[in-house]
């Protein structure tokens, strides 16, 4: 059995766009939208699974007649013309009735099907759908499978028990989760560019990417590539947490849009090329709306869950993403540095100050000269200068304690201990004992 051609004509509110959205819900594949001064009686053109070419033409009106009837017609009998070996089918949709268009059509005999709002109404039930103001709103209430609240907990408390010196303090956690609307878009792009001299490039590629429902940007690459490895396994959330969810600020028209301006800027590049006078030229290739192809549109709500630690006088907050039992940090102050911000790569690179709470660094922390193991950050270190060398103490003990060995010690003692001064006599030392050694062989 050849395959048929599908011309479907939208009116009465539903625009191009709403259509490719419905029709794509429906299954249909390879949709583009034609620019509106280039229509020919076709709005949208598109395949079916079957290899079946779909073709939309969308009108806005309250009732459709027989002049909607006749340019259908005359785009089918267009595309049967180019296409001699396929039969062409149509579809007429309208949010709002039909005249006496369905009687003309009976009259001249056409495979064209009608649908009016009752019917577009049905349609949209079917789909899950929801058409306001013209656009497809997002509705879903699936989102990844995630941990528990003592789970994320635990996550906090395991990444602070590496910290040097946090057995001591013990931390005060709070966490809470929520619900971050995404959508997951798979895509293809084909397209070929070409000059007076032919094809100079012939393109094709496919992607993924994660639009934001909140602000409408692609998550940056380390992100996405966390959610889409592995496997994407999804549950509904339930009603105990729908009230976690944060809504989506776009439609699903609006999402789209994003997702294809993005797409084009990824995958527009420079060619170069030779042209028919020898000479070497570079073109920019752009693709365009029409050759890309969505192939997944998957909205879910991606599970966050913020803990907000409290360790003496200090705040932390830790904000992370998680998919099953894996885990994508946004943010993780527990292993940054309070001093200058920096972040390490691990836990057990970070100190603990006992006396404020912060965590710092090792470039900005001490250790007690005396005891050789309590930490503390540079802004409560105790200094003591006895000569040369600054020396520093966590506790005012310690430091009192040291003071007095150091009013005890004699000046040999004193001399050693002080490093600097120790290395610089033993500087001295050995370039006087140098040159009286050249004096002597000499």
């Amino acid at each position: 059995m050849k395959p048929k051609k599908v011309l479907v004509a939208m009116s009465g509110g539903v625009d191009s766009s709403v259509a490719a959205l419905l029709m794509k819900k429906k299954g249909y594949e390879n949709i583009r939208v034609t620019p509106k001064s280039k229509d020919v009686g076709k709005d949208i053109v598109m395949e079916s699974q079957e290899g079946e070419i779909i073709l939309v033409e969308c009108k806005h009106q309250s009732f459709v007649g027989r002049p909607v009837i006749q340019k259908l017609q005359g785009a089918m009998s267009h595309e049967e013309k180019k296409h001699r070996e396929k039969e062409v089918r149509g579809i007429i949709v309208t949010s709002g009735s039909f005249s006496k268009a369905i009687n003309y059509n009976k009259e001249i005999g056409e495979d064209i099907e009608f649908i009016d709002g009752k019917k577009l109404r049905t349609l949209c039930k079917e789909l899950n759908v929801v058409i306001l103001n013209g656009k497809v709103q997002i509705l879903t209430n699936k989102s990844f499978i995630s941990i528990n609240e003592k789970e994320s907990k635990d996550l906090a408390k395991n990444g602070y028990s590496k910290i040097y010196w946090s057995k001591e303090h013990s931390p005060s956690i709070k966490t809470k989760l929520k619900f971050s609307p995404a959508c997951f878009i798979n895509y293809n792009v084909d397209f070929d560019t070409s000059t007076s001299v032919g094809c100079i490039d012939s393109y094709s590629d496919s992607g993924e990417i994660i639009i934001d429902g909140i602000n409408g940007e692609a998550l940056d690459s380390d992100t996405a590539e966390f959610f889409f490895s592995g496997r994407v396994d999804t549950k509904e959330i339930g009603k105990s947490d729908e009230q976690k969810k944060i809504p989506f600020e776009f439609t699903e028209n609006d999402i789209e849009e994003h997702a294809i301006n993005r797409i084009i800027k990824e995958h527009t590049h420079e060619v170069s090329y030779t042209g028919g006078n020898n000479v070497s030229y570079s073109k920019i290739c752009i693709p365009k709306r029409r050759d890309i192809d969505i192939k997944q549109f998957l909205p879910v709500y991606l599970p966050i869950w913020v803990n907000e630690i409290d360790i003496m006088r200090q705040k932390y907050k830790q904000e992370f993403y998680v998919k099953g039992n894996n885990q994508f940090y946004i943010e993780d102050d527990l292993r940054k540095c309070k001093i200058c911000g920096r972040e390490e790569d691990d836990y057990g690179d970070m100190n603990l100050c006992p006396e404020c709470g912060r965590i710092v660094c090792d470039s900005h922390k001490e250790i007690d000269y005396l005891d050789e193991k309590t930490p503390i950050c540079e802004i409560h270190a105790k200094p003591f200068q006895p000569w040369i060398e600054e020396k520093y103490f966590a506790k005012k003990e310690t430091l009192q304690e040291y003071k007095k060995m150091w009013e005890s010690m004699s000046f040999l003692e004193k001399i050693f201990e002080d490093n600097i001064v120790a290395g610089g006599i033993s500087v001295v030392v050995v370039v006087v004992f140098t040159w009286i050694l050249i004096r002597l062989i000499s």
